[in-house]
């Protein structure tokens, strides 16, 4: 075989697999990408999971307050938007002089009403009561009212929802 005729076949069988090779590379990076993706976002999940509720200064002092948020979680590509509401006081401006505290009644998950007439929360659905603090008073609730961890951001409250098992005494969160 003449030498030119080799020369140009190496020539063809390179460029061939250098092109194969470039195919190979554009194809795989976003395969990569895709696996991969999950990981990176669990990163920054906690900082995307807290709420902005808005200027601590605009929450009355000493008084209970059911407070509208909105909640997204991301499964993959599909967001969803989950309305919660949260109660929330402030007797001052420290966070150990704020308490938010889960509207749901952990008996079944009913939502519990703040009745000021008596300083107590109350379940209409069985009759659970709760002391201003959240702590069980009476009735088939197995446990208080469960506390909801929050921080003060530049003047600003910003809460973390969390779901808790219903009808247990211990506080178990529930991961969705």
């Amino acid at each position: 075989m003449p030498a030119n005729l080799r020369d140009r076949r190496q020539f063809l069988r390179r460029c061939t697999q250098g092109l194969l090779a470039l195919i190979g590379t554009l194809v795989s990076v976003p395969v990569l990408a895709y696996v991969f993706a999950p990981l990176r976002r669990r990163a920054n999940a906690k900082e995307a999971e807290m709420v902005d509720i808005g200027p601590l200064a605009d929450l009355p002092l000493g008084q209970w307050l059911l407070l509208p948020i909105e909640v997204v979680l991301q499964d993959g590509w599909e967001k969803v938007r989950q309305r919660h509401s949260v109660w929330v006081r402030r007797v001052g401006d420290t966070a150990a002089q704020v308490s938010v505290l889960s509207p749901l009644c952990p008996h079944l998950g009913c939502p519990v009403s703040w009745v000021s007439e008596n300083s107590k929360f109350m379940c209409p659905c069985h009759g659970g009561v709760f002391a201003a603090d959240g702590a069980h008073v009476s009735g088939p609730p197995p446990r208080g009212l469960d506390p909801l961890s929050f921080e003060i951001r530049s003047g600003r409250l910003w809460v973390r929802w969390e779901d808790f098992k219903i009808g247990v005494a211990d506080r178990v969160a529930v991961r969705v």
